[in-house]
Parts: C-alpha cells; sequence; structure tokens
C-alpha cells in the first residue's frame, strides 16, 4: 500500500498566517490572493495525503477544507479572515460516528 507520508507543508503556509493574521483587511488579503491560493493548495494537498493515510486505519468518506473567511454577523471580532487553515475527515456512514479535525496555526499546530 501507498502511504503518502512524504507530503509536508512548507514554513511559508505559516509565514502567510502569520502575515496574515498582522494584516487582516481585505485590502491586503485581495493584494495577496494569489499566494492565499498557492497555500491553500498547498494545505489541500497535504490533507488528501493524511486522507490516504487515514484511510489506511479507518473508513474515510471525505475531506473538507475550511474556508478562510470568518462569519462576523455576531461576532465581536471583526476581522474578515481566520489566521488559520483547517479540515476534517468524515467517517464512512452513519454506524462511523465523528470524524477527525486539524488545524494548522502558527504555534499552535
Amino acid at each position: 500500500r501507498y502511504m503518502a507520508s512524504n507530503v509536508t507543508i512548507s514554513k511559508e503556509v505559516f509565514d502567510f498566517l502569520t502575515e496574515l493574521e498582522k494584516n487582516n483587511d481585505r485590502d491586503w488579503f485581495e493584494a495577496n490572493k494569489k499566494t492565499f491560493k498557492k497555500r491553500q493548495s498547498e494545505v489541500k494537498n497535504f490533507l488528501e495525503a493524511a486522507k490516504l493515510n487515514l484511510s489506511h486505519h479507518d473508513e474515510i468518506e471525505k475531506m473538507k477544507l475550511f474556508r478562510i473567511y470568518r462569519d462576523v454577523r455576531f461576532s465581536k471580532d471583526k476581522s474578515p479572515y481566520k489566521a488559520h487553515f483547517a479540515g476534517f475527515f468524515s467517517r464512512l456512514g452513519a454506524h462511523l460516528r465523528g470524524g477527525y479535525y486539524i488545524h494548522l496555526k502558527p504555534g499552535q499546530s
């Protein structure tokens, strides 16, 4: 069986998130959207590899990469973007409840 253990997340992903936390506004984000798309793609590749590895030990139905945009409607913090990447792996079927959550943030992952 193939194990995707060689897929990693680069330091640039965490560097981008650090800069996003310092500059959490629409103007900065729009100016850096191309970089965001690259970093998001890298994280998605990592999560796909993690899904493959998890499926060797559990029945994984799907993987979801959460959006970077925050819902600020009912929040005191009006920052428009999350300064982290997060993903969730759903287990297959109703008999296997729950799943796995991964949270990537500089200094907290």
